[in-house]
């Protein structure tokens, strides 16, 4: 039994050491994903607030304007 349980012990470790670094770099990419998606949100809330009280829109970063 205690060989059973060593073994266990040691496949367990194995798998970790294995598949961890999959896992933070898949946790990593979920965050960024969460943090740009959070991020254009809150700038269209922003312009769209902009444009409700008669301010004018921010200027779009992409339209090629100084």
């Amino acid at each position: 039994m205690v060989v059973h349980d060593f073994l266990v012990v040691l496949a367990v470790v194995t798998a970790l050491r294995v598949f961890a670094p999959d896992a933070r770099a898949l946790t990593r990419r979920l965050l960024s994903a969460g943090v740009r998606v959070g991020t254009t949100q809150l700038l269209e809330d922003t312009s769209a607030a902009g444009t409700r009280q008669g301010r004018p829109p921010l200027p779009d970063s992409h339209s090629g304007e100084a």
